[in-house]
C-alpha cells in the first residue's frame, strides 16, 4: 500500500511540475492570447479537484500560483480560486481541464438578468395596487379558480435576483427570516439603487428593482407562500456563477420549496449544474428564464433538464417578440407589461421573461400547498399535462414554446384523469414507458401509471 501511494504522489507532483513549467513558460514568451470579453470575473476559476484520487488544493495551487478566496464545499474539493498576476483566465483553465488532478476547473462566468436592454426597462406605475390586481395575466393563468383551493400556505419560493424592498407594503409579511445578501456579503438582501455604472454598459441602475418586482408577481399567483430573499445581481442585474451556486445551496438549506432565477448566461457551467441537481434531488424545483435574444439558442441554466425554462408571450398568447424559444424551453406565460411591486413602496410595470418565470414558481408553490410531497418532476409534468395548446397563436413556433401556456387553476383543481404521451420514452414518478406509450395522471394526486402500450395499436411516435 505504501508503494502505490508513493507512486500517486510522484504521479501527481510530476504532472505538477510539468504544468508548471507550461504555465512560467507561457508567461515568459508570450502576452495573454485572451481579452476579458466580459463573460466571466477577470482573474479567476472555479475548480473541483479529484479528492477521492488523492488530489489536494495545495498541490493545485502550488502548481499554478493561485490562492483561494473561498471554498464552496470542501468535502467535495470545489474551490474559488484566483490566479496570479498576469495569468489569463482562458489559458489557465484550458491547461487545468487537461489536469487529472481536477475533475473541472471553469471561469467564474458572469449571470445577468436578461432585461438589461434599455428597451425592456420598468415604467413607474405609481402607488396604486389596483393595476397589479387587476391585470390581464391573472385571467390568462386561471388565477381566481386556483385560488378557491390554495393560496400557497406552507410554501417557500427562493427569489435569487437583485433584492427585495423588505418594507415593501405588499411583501412584508410574506418574508423569510432566512435570507442573505451575496453582492454584499451580509444578511440584508435589500434592492437597492447605488447611482454608478458597475458594469460599464453606460447605464445605471438599469437592474434595480428587479428582484422586487419577482417577488411580487410570486406573491400574485402564490399570495399565502413565504419569499426567501437572495440578492445575487447588484443594481446593475449582474453577478456571477459562484455567488449564484452559493444563494441555490443556502436556498436548498433553508427549506426552499422552489428557486426562481430569473437571470441567465450564455455559458453552461459545471459547478451549478452539480447544484442545481443537488437541489433536485432535495425536492426543491428551479425555475429559469429562457432569455430575451428572440433566439433559439440555449441559455443557462433555463435549458438544464432539471430545470424549468419559461419563456413569454403576451395578452394574446403569441409569443413575445423579445422572447426565446426552442425546444428546451418548457412552458409559457404572460411576460409583457407586468405590473407588480417595485422600490420604493410602488409598482411598475416590465416586461421579459424575467417576469414570466415568478408566474410559474408561484404556480410550483401552489401545487406543493396542495401535495407537500410532490417531487420536482411530477410538478413540471403536473404544469406542462394541464398547459393550454398555444400553437394556433404560433405557427412559426409550434414545438417551440414548451407544453404551452401555463394553466395554474387546472394544475391545482381536482379532476378527471389526463392521458399523456411522449415522442421520447423515460421514467416518470417510478413508472416506465417508451415514446409509443399512453399514460394517466390524477391532476390532483400526481399519481402516474402506464394506461397501454402504445405500440400495441400503432400510435407511432405521438
Amino acid at each position: 500500500m505504501k508503494k502505490r501511494a508513493v507512486r500517486k504522489n510522484w504521479l501527481w507532483t510530476g504532472w505538477g511540475l510539468l504544468m508548471a513549467g507550461m504555465i512560467w513558460a507561457m508567461m515568459a514568451w508570450s502576452a495573454p492570447l485572451h481579452a476579458d470579453d466580459d463573460d466571466y470575473v477577470d482573474g479567476q476559476v472555479v475548480v473541483k479537484v479529484n479528492v477521492a484520487g488523492g488530489a489536494t488544493i495545495e498541490g493545485v495551487n502550488a502548481t499554478y500560483g493561485t490562492t483561494i478566496l473561498d471554498i464552496f464545499l470542501e468535502s467535495a474539493g470545489i474551490y474559488l480560486l484566483q490566479l496570479a498576476p498576469g495569468h489569463d483566465v482562458e489559458d489557465i483553465v484550458e491547461i487545468m481541464q487537461n489536469d487529472p488532478r481536477l475533475i473541472y476547473a471553469e471561469p467564474n462566468f458572469f449571470s445577468e438578468m436578461p432585461e438589461g436592454d434599455p428597451s425592456e426597462t420598468w415604467a413607474w406605475g405609481g402607488y396604486d395596487p389596483n393595476p397589479y390586481l387587476g391585470q390581464y395575466a391573472i385571467a390568462m393563468l386561471n388565477l381566481a379558480v386556483a385560488h378557491e383551493v390554495t393560496l400557497g400556505s406552507g410554501a417557500v419560493v427562493a427569489v435569487l435576483d437583485t433584492g427585495v424592498q423588505a418594507d415593501h407594503p405588499r411583501l412584508a409579511a410574506h418574508l423569510t427570516a432566512a435570507r442573505y445578501d451575496y453582492i454584499d456579503d451580509d444578511p440584508f438582501p435589500d434592492d437597492e439603487f447605488n447611482g454608478l455604472d458597475d458594469d460599464g454598459d453606460s447605464l445605471v441602475d438599469e437592474g434595480a428593482g428587479h428582484g422586487t418586482h419577482v417577488a411580487g408577481i410570486v406573491n400574485l399567483v402564490a399570495p399565502a407562500a413565504q419569499i426567501m430573499p437572495l440578492r445575487v445581481l447588484d443594481s446593475d442585474g449582474r453577478g456571477n456563477d459562484y455567488v449564484l451556486a452559493e444563494a441555490v445551496q443556502f436556498a436548498v438549506q433553508n427549506g426552499a420549496d422552489v428557486i426562481n432565477l430569473s437571470l441567465g448566461m450564455a455559458e453552461q457551467s459545471e459547478l451549478m449544474e452539480e447544484v442545481i441537481a443537488s437541489a433536485a434531488a432535495a425536492g426543491v424545483l428551479v425555475t429559469a428564464a429562457a432569455g430575451n435574444l428572440d433566439s433559439s439558442s440555449e441559455q443557462y441554466p433555463a435549458s438544464n433538464p432539471q430545470v424549468m425554462a419559461v419563456t413569454a408571450v403576451g395578452p394574446t398568447a403569441a409569443k413575445s417578440y423579445f422572447a426565446n424559444y426552442g425546444e428546451w424551453v418548457d412552458i409559457a406565460v404572460p411576460g409583457e407589461s407586468i405590473t407588480s411591486t417595485f422600490p420604493v413602496d410602488g409598482y411598475a410595470q416590465w416586461s421579459g421573461t424575467s417576469m414570466a418565470t415568478p408566474f410559474v414558481a408561484g404556480q410550483a408553490a401552489l401545487i406543493r400547498s396542495v401535495n407537500p410531497a410532490l417531487p420536482p418532476a411530477d410538478i413540471t409534468a403536473l404544469i406542462q399535462v394541464t398547459a393550454q395548446p398555444i400553437d394556433e397563436e404560433n405557427p412559426n413556433y409550434v414545438g417551440l414554446l414548451g407544453a404551452g401556456l401555463a394553466d395554474v387553476g387546472a394544475s391545482v383543481v381536482p379532476s378527471d384523469s389526463l392521458f399523456v404521451s411522449s415522442n421520447t420514452g423515460g421514467l416518470v414518478n417510478g413508472v416506465p414507458f417508451a415514446d409509443e406509450d399512453i399514460l394517466t395522471v390524477g391532476v390532483s394526486t400526481g399519481l402516474w401509471a402506464l394506461y397501454f402500450d402504445g405500440s400495441d395499436v400503432g400510435l407511432g411516435a405521438t
